[in-house]
């Protein structure tokens, strides 16, 4: 059994250095966790053959990423995704721009969770540190709920302690479900569903601490209000940073998230 966890530890590390697609599963939820199933159900297929045995019991269902924990205070060390590309002339990096890559993507609403599916519809760019949902709304609306969803890189440019965070804000309006989901690396910063939320709602999550080197790290969100069966228009996500030697958070920089130009995706 020790060895099947292992040899399922090197699948899931190798498919999340090699596919974007599996990193964005992550953050989505329990439905697109195919990468998972998939590696598991090579492995279970390959195993009598490698090593007939009687077979393992299965191994445990991971219901939905989890939520990094700063319990014993230290800073959590993730590795980068990409390596840190040269500065160009205009002092950005080289095969990237600032910004998000977005989408608008459709929700299923269950008493117990929210779950985003893997249809991305309307793409288009988010060049700040907020996501709001008139931008969302502004896109060509699917057939049922929907939210928004972006991932980009956070680039680190030196080394030492980050911080991040992510702050909600709802103008006094009827009575909406909001959902506020952040992703670094391999799990979650937060995954929250605010529930009726009016008269000036304003929230800031607990804030994840890492240990960084200079790199590119990936980094997603998934965003968005509701009322009923109607998707709703107000609402506002805001991506906070702390970097090193800062004494709190701030919204992100407008060079702190970059995405891949066309010929570096």
């Amino acid at each position: 059994m020790k060895q099947s966890f292992s040899k399922l530890g090197f699948i899931h590390r190798r498919l999340w250095q090699r596919d974007g697609l599996y990193r964005l599963a992550m953050l989505l939820g329990p439905a697109p966790l195919l990468g998972c199933l998939v590696a598991a159900g090579v492995w279970r297929a390959a195993g009598p053959i490698i090593h007939p045995r009687p077979p393992a019991l299965p191994w445990a269902k991971v219901d939905r990423p989890p939520l990094w924990s700063n319990g014993d205070g230290q800073p959590h060390v993730v590795m980068p995704s990409r390596p840190l590309p040269p500065s160009g002339a205009n002092g950005g990096l080289v095969g990237y721009t600032p910004g998000w890559d977005a989408w608008i993507a459709p929700i299923e609403v269950s008493a117990a969770d929210v779950d985003v599916t893997t249809r991305r519809l309307g793409r288009f760019v988010i060049n700040s540190s907020a996501v709001d949902m008139a931008q969302i709304i502004r896109q060509e609306p699917a057939d049922s709920l929907f939210v928004g969803t972006g991932i980009g890189f956070l680039a680190v440019r030196a080394a030492g302690v980050y911080a991040i965070s992510a702050r909600f804000d709802r103008p006094a309006a009827p009575r909406a479900n909001c959902l506020v989901r952040l992703a670094f690396g391999p799990h979650r910063v937060t995954s929250a569903i605010e529930a009726g939320v009016h008269d000036d709602f304003s929230r800031t999550y607990e804030a994840a601490r890492f240990y960084l080197q200079p790199g590119l790290y990936w980094i997603g969100w998934a965003f968005g209000c509701w009322r009923g069966r109607e998707t709703t228009g107000l609402g506002r996500m805001t991506l906070l940073i702390g970097h090193p030697g800062d004494t709190g958070l701030e919204p992100a920089r407008a060079d702190d998230i970059v995405r891949p130009d066309s010929g570096t995706r």
